[in-house]
């Protein structure tokens, strides 16, 4: 008797296992992932927001439109730029909430680099004071630093936009937009409405492939925001951790588009 011999299907070899720095780089493969030569323009360049942006920004290749009030510390990050890899710096002493400065700067931009790729918007202020108490003109200084610098220099930068260069629009929102405190109720406004133009923005320039963001970060331990209040800086972000979270969102694959990003310290988040 001739044994019976069982056919068996060869097994197909199991799929490789994603190492940690592969399962975490699922973006890797796509061709819009790479910041080299992308024209990147801040504003608000000179604070720590700023600051730590071009740190995160610069070793990635990347051409710089650094705009701020001041002059002289904007000579100071732009050596700093280079030195870290930046492929080109500009910069531009601007008032963002003066339209003539604001569209000044963005000419600049055009006649460096012909185009503008991500817009950046950092500029924001506080003034904490009762209601009753606050003169208009500290009111009027939180609307046009915190919404009307931001509505000028999405104005400005959006003709020079190439929809093949899948542009975007990032600025700093907070999380007092939608977790008001008594301290600041203009700033919480202030910050809801730059949340509200933002998501408006987003709808009227998406046929122009343009992405719009909102970065809504809780409190950041940054000089000079927080004055001498008692607060618990040991538990609030740094700045780096701000540029961290934007930084991602720049290197996603152009067809993702993250609308908002609302982050915190896990350890403010627990007290």
């Amino acid at each position: 008797m001739v044994p019976h011999h069982r056919r068996t299907r060869p097994r197909n070899p199991p799929p490789p296992r994603r190492t940690p720095r592969q399962a975490l780089n699922i973006f890797s493969n796509t061709p819009t992932h790479t910041m080299k030569d992308r024209i990147i323009v801040i504003t608000g360049a000179g604070g720590g927001f700023g600051r730590a942006l071009i740190d995160t920004l610069a070793p990635q290749g990347v051409r710089l439109a650094l705009a701020d009030l001041g002059s002289a510390p904007l000579a100071e990050l732009a050596g700093q730029a280079r030195k870290l890899g930046a492929a080109d710096v500009v910069t531009g002493a601007v008032d963002i909430t003066d339209e003539a400065s604001t569209a000044a700067f963005f000419a600049s931009v055009k006649q460096k680099f012909g185009r503008a790729d991500i817009l950046i918007n950092l500029p924001g202020m506080s003034i904490a004071a009762p209601v009753a108490d606050m003169p208009v003109e500290s009111y009027d200084k939180i609307i046009d630093v915190n919404l009307k610098g931001l509505f000028l220099a999405a104005k400005h930068f959006i003709p020079l936009t190439d929809p093949a260069q899948n542009p975007l629009i990032s600025f700093i929102s907070s999380q007092a937009a939608t977790r008001p405190n008594p301290n600041a109720p203009v700033y919480c406004a202030a910050k809801a409405a730059v949340s509200v133009f933002g998501q408006g923005l987003a709808l009227q320039v998406m046929k122009q492939n343009i992405r719009v963001t909102s970065i809504k970060p809780g409190p950041v331990n940054t000089v000079g925001f927080w004055g001498d209040r008692p607060v618990p800086r040991e538990k609030f972000m740094q700045a780096a951790d701000v540029a961290n979270v934007i930084n991602f969102i720049l290197t996603l694959p152009s067809h993702i588009v993250m609308h908002e990003v609302s982050f915190e310290s896990f350890e403010f988040f627990k007290k």
